[in-house]
């Protein structure tokens, strides 16, 4: 892949590290802030549904228990029903022990009803999952408002990297926007996809020079063999910024009010690096210090998402991407470039989804 390596280094990897090991610090001296903080009081259940995926680690676990604690019906997709099982647990036992705000933001009792929890085995290099889940969000009581695309993984193969970081949100998304504009009677519908400086790197996410067989889709079409660059990471995390891009004009020409929007958490000391880096290099990093100063917790990371949760919701053709707590985030022109956009949909996602899964109306026009 042709990118832009001193681009990321500079505006990615040098930023992130000033961000973390400077600015971050003063603030918590500043402040006299735990970097683990937690909740005083929670809100009543508000019937509203929040999905997150990839929730059962890192940054996803801390939305689902920050979406739970503001009343929304939580659904937690992931693959790993063990942990996701515990972690419904976990939220349902926090809440549980948590008075209510009053609105005086002062605490009374907790004996009012709690906020449903619900875990969905979620596979995103599945189409089938992502059906099966929206189906299942249909059937719950609550319109379903929040969507965040947060499942992803790096270093496996380059197939697979494609499907779980942009063909699992498509699918996702896809599925889920009948039900997120039938919430914007009530509510103001949000899309958040997690994004990643590693867009930075990337300059374009179809190679020209590529050929396909017959029958062959761009992404089937691409080697199983493992991503050990993070090339196609990179280019993963633009395509998906450049389907948010996409997004955000198709629904535009209807009548719909979703907001669609890119979240970067940063550089974060999740089990996604962790596992990525290998157990010794991530035990030597833990037992120097190194870790905690460079890297951000899973709950500092968050706070992108929080901040998009919280920003003023309108249907808009702007990209808005939020980093360290903020909408003002460096993206690239590539992932909101219309043209290139609509290029990836065209020849990456809709070979992909034609014939599985229902276009919404705002799409179907879109394309013609």
């Amino acid at each position: 892949m042709k990118g832009n390596t001193l681009r990321w280094f500079i505006r990615g990897v040098v930023s992130e590290l000033y961000h973390n090991v400077v600015l971050r610090q003063m603030k918590r001296l500043r402040e006299k802030i735990s970097p683990e903080s937690g909740h005083l009081c929670r809100q009543q259940p508000k019937k509203e549904i929040a999905i997150v995926t990839g929730a059962t680690g890192g940054i996803g676990s801390h939305m689902a228990h920050e979406l739970a604690f503001r009343g929304y019906d939580v659904v937690i997709a992931a693959r790993d029903v063990t942990r996701g099982k515990q972690l419904v647990a976990e939220i349902l036992k926090r809440l549980a022990d948590t008075p209510i705000c009053n609105d005086n933001d002062v605490t009374s009792d907790n004996s009012s009803a709690l906020p449903t929890i619900s875990f969905v085995e979620y596979h995103a290099d599945q189409p089938n999952s992502a059906l099966d889940l929206a189906a299942f969000a249909k059937g719950l009581d609550g319109h379903v408002t929040v969507l965040i695309n947060n499942a992803g993984i790096m270093g496996k193969s380059k197939q697979l990297t494609m499907k779980v970081n942009l063909l699992g949100p498509v699918f996702l998304t896809m599925a889920l926007i009948p039900l997120l504009n039938e919430s914007s009677v009530k509510s103001s519908p949000i899309v958040i996809n997690v994004g990643s400086s590693a867009h930075l790197r990337a300059t374009h996410v179809i190679d020209e020079e590529f050929t396909l067989e017959m029958n062959e889709t761009y992404i089937s079409a691409l080697p199983s063999v493992e991503d050990k660059d993070l090339s196609t990471y990179s280019q993963s995390k633009l395509a998906l910024m450049q389907f948010s891009t996409f997004l955000r004009h198709s629904l535009s020409k209807g009548s719909s009010s979703i907001t669609v929007c890119d979240a970067h958490p940063g550089l974060v000391w999740t089990p996604l690096l962790r596992n990525h880096i290998g157990d010794r290099a991530a035990n030597i990093l833990y037992k120097t210090g190194l870790a905690e100063l460079v890297y951000k917790t899973p709950l500092e990371g968050a706070q992108s998402l929080v901040a998009a949760l919280d920003f003023p919701r309108k249907m808009s053709t702007e990209q808005i991407y939020f980093e360290n707590g903020k909408p003002d985030g460096y993206a690239t022109p590539e992932s909101r470039d219309y043209s290139a956009s609509s290029k990836l949909w065209k020849y990456v996602i809709a070979p992909e989804v034609e014939g599985r899964i229902s276009l919404p109306h705002e799409i179907s026009l879109e394309l013609g």
